[in-house]
């Protein structure tokens, strides 16, 4: 029987940030510093029209939006995701070791190495499945939309895309809930195997989903403190009229602002972490009795 909770697997960020908030607040310096590091190489190696592209990866969630600018740029920006991935993943792995592996407190549990390496190779296995799930079946729908429309039958073909779109989504959503234990089990059993990923979700696809809805909407409040915690920064400094006093609130946003991402990233990255800890804990226990 499972011991595994929904509602507790999400709440395992905010746990986390409680208990633990000298240790949340470094991560957030880190990924500050990361940012500065990450600005310096762009800034001086590419150009203002790379920095536009950069800009626009970061609010796109289309995936061939983000095939065509790499393609646009003919790899220019591989490296840059490349690094970036690499730089977020020495954060997500603190995350994951703090639920899984407490006692490694040391260095608020940050590390470089092997472990941090791998969940590169788990973010390009995840950027593949996404390409085979999301954007191969959306081709197809694009070949069998134009086939109808060139026989005319454009009622027909909207209906297609309606369904075909309710479809793919459906895909997407039922392959990333089945693979979304892939980083943490990668982490914690030390080797990526989407089989095992596979079997420790099934039948688990609706509590988890559960669980993701309910940290999505921790991080959409995490979203309005940090709109709420702005405002007010606003109104002591004395509004717009005072230059100075804006200049400094504008300043105390933008360091506010990677503890808020933070955050957000601690509950979307210890929700699966915890989730994957209770499955393996219900695992064991029955060779335990």
């Amino acid at each position: 029987m499972t011991t595994f909770s929904p509602v507790q697997a999400a709440l395992e960020g905010v746990r986390i940030t409680q208990r633990k908030p000298l240790v949340v607040l470094a991560w957030a310096a880190c990924y500050f510093a990361m940012l500065i590091v990450l600005g310096l190489v762009v800034a001086f190696a590419f150009g203002g029209t790379v920095r536009t592209d950069l800009a626009l990866l970061a609010r796109t969630n289309d995936l061939r939006e983000l095939i065509d600018i790499v393609a646009r740029r003919k790899g220019t920006l591989l490296p840059l995701i490349a690094f970036a991935v690499a730089l977020q993943s020495v954060i997500s792995v603190a995350i994951m070791r703090a639920v899984v592996r407490p006692q490694e407190r040391r260095l608020a549990y940050l590390r470089v190495g092997r472990e941090e390496a791998r969940q590169f190779v788990v973010a390009l296995v995840g950027w593949i499945v996404a390409l085979v799930v999301t954007a191969l079946p959306s081709a197809v729908l694009v070949l069998i939309g134009a086939g109808l429309i060139s026989l005319g039958a454009v009622e027909t073909n909207r209906w297609v895309e309606v369904l075909g779109a309710i479809a793919v989504a459906g895909l997407s959503i039922w392959f990333g809930i089945r693979l979304s234990l892939l980083s943490i089990i990668t982490f914690a059993e030390g080797k990526l195997s989407l089989r095992r990923t596979w079997a420790l979700t099934d039948h688990h696809f609706w509590r988890l989903l559960g669980m993701y809805f309910l940290a999505v909407v921790l991080t959409i409040l995490v979203s309005v403190a940090q709109t709420l915690v702005s405002g007010l920064i606003l109104t002591f400094s004395g509004g717009i009229t005072n230059t100075i006093m804006l200049a400094l609130s504008g300043l105390a946003t933008m360091l506010l602002a990677p503890f808020f991402f933070t955050v957000q990233m601690v509950i979307l990255t210890a929700a699966p972490a915890r989730a994957y800890y209770d499955l393996h804990e219900s695992e064991l226990a029955p060779t335990a009795a």
